[in-house]
C-alpha cells in the first residue's frame, strides 16, 4: 500500500512497526433519549462521550428537546450535533401519508397495537400516539443517515420509539434498563424484547427481576453492563486530611420524587441536632417534591443545617461532593413499588472517595458492600440513618477506610472505559454483514496516522467521489475526519488516482499559503482548509480533518424565510467572499487571461447550442443570447484579466463558517481560472436557495454582501454579466435532455434572463 502522510502529521507520527493491523471500523449507532438535555441523566451523556472516544460514532436523537435552564457543560456540544425534529410537521405527515399508501396494513396494525397494549394507562398511550408519526419518519429518514442500529436508553418510551422505527424499516435496535423504568409501567415490555437484539441492564438485580417476569426470552437476551464514571476526574477531597471543620459537610444529589426518603433523612438530621453534633447537610437536585422537601425543612428549623440547593450542573456538583464528608441516598421503595436501580449519584461520591450511606434495596448491594465500600440502612428509620451518620462523623479512620474500599470499588467494576468498551462489544457481536459505509473505508492506511479505531458516522455518495465522516481514535483521543474517495466516472478527464493526488497537493499548498489572518469588519478571519493528513494512493483516497464549523447553505436554510434572520446571513456571505478574494490573491499567476476567456466563451455559445436545441424560449433568444456573450466577450477583453487558481464547486455547501474561521472543501475540480468565474457559480448556486415567492430582495441582500467580501465593485458588472450567462448555459447544457423535469434549472435559466437583461441583482 503506498500511503503518504502529510509532513505535519508524519512529524508526530509513532512507529508502528512492519505489521499492518487493520483496525476495527463501526457505523454510527443511534442513541434515542426521552429528552435532551436534561439534567439527570449524566450516565448516558458520559457513555456516548467515552464511546465517541473509542472510535464508536453516535447519533443522539432526543423525542423531545429538554426545556431546562441548567444545562450540563459536557451536553453543550451534542445540542449542535442532536437529531432534533418535531413531533409534527409537513414532511412527517408525508411520510406518514406515503407509508399508509404503501402498507395500510402494516401502518394501521401497528397502531391498533399500540392503542391495546398501551390502553390501561391513558396518558402513556396519548404520549405513545403522539411519538408514531414521528417514528414514520424517522424509519424513512435514518436509513439515508447509514444508520443500520438504534440503542435506546431507557425500557419507556425511548425503547418503543425504536420497536416502531425497527417495525417500518430494516433497522435494529437493543435498550438499556436502568430499574425505575421498568419496576412499575411495563407496557408493551414483552413485545419490545422479543424484537430487540439485546437488552443490556445496569444491575444483576434488574436481569433477575426480567428473567422472572419474562423467562426463558429475557434470561437469553439480557447482558449486565455496569454505568460507569470516569474515575480519572475523581480525587478525594482534603477534607480527610486536614484539621477537622467546625460543621461536617453531609451531600446528597438525586431527583426528589417518591422513591427519595428524603423527610426520614431530615428527621435523622434532627436527632443528631438534638444531640449536640453540629451538621450541615445539602440536598442538590430538582423534582416533584421540592416544595414538600422545603416545609419539612422550616417545619423544623433547620433552615441552618439543611439547605435544599435545587438542580446544578455537574462541575458544581463535582466541587460540592470534594467539599463533603460523607454522601447520603435515601432511596425508599414507593407505595406502588417504585424505585431507584443504581444510582450514577452512588457511583460519582464513591469515586471520589467518600463514605456513603445508602439503602439496601435493587441493585444498589452490587455497589455498596455494608460494612466495607459503605453502609447500607432501611431509609425508612431516621433512627437508623441517625445511628450511621453518628458514627461515621464520630470516626474519622472509619471514614477513611470505608472511602478508600469505595474508590477501589468503581475504579475496579464501574469504569466508564470498562462500561463503554463492553457495550461497544455487544454492539458488535450482534451486529451482521458488514455495511457497505464500513468497506468505503476500512483498506486506508489508517495505521501511518496512529488509528487504532474508526467509526463511520455519515457516507455521502457523489458521481465521482464518495465521501465518508468518520471518527477516529488513537486509544487517547478522538478526532472527527474526512475520507475522500475518488471513483471512475463516464467521460472523465483524469483517473480517480490523479485527481486524488491533485487535491491532496492543492490541500496542502493552500493551508501552506493562506496562514495570513485579515480582518473583517465584524473582527479578524482566518481563511484555510482544513488540515489533510493522509494520501492513500492505492485506494484514490484523502484524509483530511473535518471542517471546523457549519456549512453555510445550512446558515442559508436557516434564515432565508425570515427577514430579521437573514441579516444575519451577511457577515458569513462577506466571510464567503473574504475566503474566495484570498485564495485568489494566494493563487495568482503572472499571465494573462485572455485565452481563458475565449475558451469561456466558446464554450458558452456551444451550450447555447445544446440548450436552444431543447428549450423553446433559450431558442427564441438565440441571437440575442450569442451577441451578448460576444459583445461582452470584447468589452472584457480591454481589462485586464489576471490569471488565478479556481475552486471550480464554490457554492454554499462547501462553505464552513466558524466563529472566526472560514474553512473550504472539494478541490476535485481546482483548476486555473479567471475571478469572476468562482464569484458567478457562487451566485447562480445561491440564487437557487432564494428560488421563492418575495425573496428576490433577500438575494440581492446577502449576494451583495458576498460581493463586498470578494471585493467585486460596480466596475465589474459586464464581467460579471459574462461569467453569471456562462456559467448559466454550462449548467443548463449538463442537465440533458431532462432539464426539463429539474426545478433547479428553471432558476438556472431564470438568472440566465437576469444576467442577460442586466437585473441579476
Amino acid at each position: 500500500m503506498t500511503s503518504i502522510v502529510a509532513p505535519e502529521v508524519a512529524q508526530s507520527n509513532v512507529d508502528l512497526g512492519s505489521e499492518r493491523v487493520e483496525p476495527p471500523v463501526r457505523t454510527t449507532i443511534a442513541v434515542f433519549v426521552s429528552r435532551f438535555p436534561r439534567l439527570d441523566e449524566t450516565s448516558i451523556l458520559r457513555e456516548m462521550n467515552e464511546m465517541e472516544r473509542q472510535g464508536q460514532p453516535v447519533l443522539l436523537v432526543p423525542i423531545l428537546r429538554g426545556r431546562g435552564k441548567v444545562v450540563h457543560e459536557e451536553a453543550k456540544p451534542w445540542l449542535r450535533r442532536a437529531m432534533y425534529m418535531p413531533l409534527l410537521s409537513f414532511r412527517i405527515a408525508l411520510s406518514n401519508l406515503r407509508r399508509i399508501a404503501i402498507e395500510p396494513h402494516r401502518y394501521f396494525g401497528m397502531l391498533g397495537r399500540i392503542l391495546a397494549g398501551t390502553f390501561p394507562h391513558p396518558s402513556v398511550m396519548l404520549k405513545t400516539l403522539a411519538m408514531f408519526p414521528k417514528a414514520i419518519r424517522l424509519a424513512d429518514v435514518l436509513p439515508k443517515r447509514g444508520i443500520t442500529h438504534i440503542h435506546a436508553s431507557f425500557a419507556t418510551h425511548p425503547a418503543t420509539m425504536a420497536y416502531l422505527v425497527a417495525s417500518f424499516s430494516k433497522i435494529s435496535y437493543s435498550f438499556t434498563v436502568h430499574g425505575p423504568d421498568i419496576f412499575v409501567h411495563r407496557l408493551m415490555l414483552r413485545d419490545k424484547i422479543a424484537r430487540a437484539k439485546f437488552i443490556r441492564s445496569v444491575s444483576t438485580f434488574n436481569k433477575a427481576f426480567l428473567s422472572g417476569l419474562y423467562a426463558p426470552m429475557a434470561e437469553r437476551k439480557i447482558e449486565v453492563v455496569h454505568s460507569g464514571v470516569d474515575t480519572s476526574v475523581y480525587t478525594p477531597s482534603e477534607s480527610d486530611t486536614r484539621a477537622e471543620r467546625e460543621k461536617p459537610r453531609i451531600l446528597s444529589v438525586a431527583a426528589l420524587n417518591r422513591t427519595k426518603g428524603y423527610n426520614f433523612l431530615i428527621d435523622g438530621c434532627l436527632r443528631m441536632v438534638k444531640k449536640g453534633l453540629a451538621l450541615e447537610l445539602d440536598i442538590v437536585g430538582g423534582g416533584p417534591h421540592a416544595a414538600r422537601i422545603n416545609h419539612h425543612i422550616k417545619e423544623l428549623s433547620l433552615a441552618d443545617s439543611v439547605r435544599l440547593l435545587g438542580p446544578k450542573p455537574q462541575h458544581e456538583v463535582a466541587e460540592l461532593m470534594r467539599q463533603a464528608d460523607i454522601f447520603v441516598l435515601p432511596s425508599v421503595i414507593a407505595n406502588d413499588g417504585q424505585m431507584d436501580g443504581l444510582p450514577n449519584a452512588l457511583i460519582e461520591a464513591m469515586a471520589a472517595g467518600k463514605p456513603v450511606i445508602a439503602a439496601p434495596i435493587s441493585g444498589i448491594p452490587e455497589l455498596v458492600s455494608n460494612g466495607t465500600t459503605g453502609l447500607l440502612v432501611d431509609m425508612t428509620h431516621p433512627e437508623r440513618i441517625a445511628e450511621a451518620l453518628q458514627l461515621l462523623l464520630t470516626d474519622p479512620a472509619l471514614r477513611q477506610q470505608l472511602g478508600r474500599a469505595a474508590q477501589e470499588r468503581v475504579r475496579r467494576a464501574f469504569d466508564i472505559r470498562v462500561a463503554a468498551r463492553d457495550l461497544i462489544a455487544l454492539f458488535d457481536r450482534h451486529e451482521g454483514q458488514l455495511p457497505t459505509a464500513r468497506n468505503l473505508v476500512r483498506t486506508i492506511g489508517w495505521n501511518d496516522i496512529g488509528v487504532v479505531a474508526l467509526g463511520v458516522r455519515r457516507v455521502h455518495e457523489r458521481n465521482d467521489s464518495v465521501v465518508a465522516e468518520v471518527t477516529t481514535t488513537d486509544g487517547i483521543r478522538n478526532r472527527d475526519l474526512v475520507v475522500k474517495r475518488q471513483r471512475d466516472r463516464a467521460g472523465q478527464s483524469r483517473d480517480p488516482r490523479t485527481r486524488a493526488r491533485d487535491e491532496f497537493n492543492v490541500l496542502n499548498r493552500l493551508r501552506r499559503d493562506m496562514v495570513e489572518e485579515l480582518r473583517d469588519v465584524s473582527g479578524p478571519v482566518t481563511c484555510g482548509v482544513p488540515r489533510v493528513l493522509l494520501f492513500d494512493e492505492d485506494h484514490c483516497a484523502v484524509v483530511m480533518e473535518r471542517a471546523q464549523g457549519l456549512p453555510l447553505d445550512v446558515l442559508i436554510k436557516r434564515a432565508r424565510l425570515n427577514r430579521k434572520r437573514t441579516r444575519r446571513l451577511m457577515t458569513p456571505m462577506r466571510r464567503a467572499g473574504l475566503w474566495l478574494r484570498r485564495m485568489q490573491e494566494c493563487s495568482r499567476i503572472d499571465d494573462d487571461g485572455r485565452h481563458l476567456l475565449t475558451a469561456l466563451v466558446v464554450n458558452a455559445l456551444s451550450d447555447l447550442e445544446l440548450v436552444a436545441a431543447a428549450d423553446r424560449s433559450v431558442r427564441r433568444r438565440h441571437d440575442e443570447i450569442a451577441e451578448r456573450l460576444r459583445t461582452l466577450e470584447a468589452r472584457v477583453a480591454e481589462r485586464p484579466l489576471p490569471v488565478v487558481g479556481q475552486h471550480g464547486d464554490y457554492w454554499p455547501g462547501n462553505i464552513f463558517i466558524g466563529e472566526r474561521k472560514v474553512q473550504v472543501i472539494d478541490f476535485e475540480g481546482y483548476r486555473e481560472g479567471m475571478p469572476l468565474e468562482d464569484v458567478a457559480y457562487f451566485l447562480l448556486q445561491l440564487r437557487v436557495f432564494f428560488a421563492y415567492p418575495l425573496l428576490h430582495r433577500q438575494f440581492a441582500d446577502v449576494a451583495r454582501a458576498f460581493l463586498a467580501g470578494a471585493g467585486v465593485s460596480a466596475e465589474d458588472a459586464e464581467s460579471l454579466q459574462l461569467f453569471v450567462m456562462a456559467k448559466s448555459l454550462r449548467s443548463l447544457a449538463r442537465s440533458g435532455a431532462g432539464f426539463r423535469r429539474s426545478w433547479r434549472t428553471r432558476f438556472h435559466r431564470a438568472a440566465l434572463r437576469e444576467a442577460l437583461f442586466g437585473k441579476l441583482l
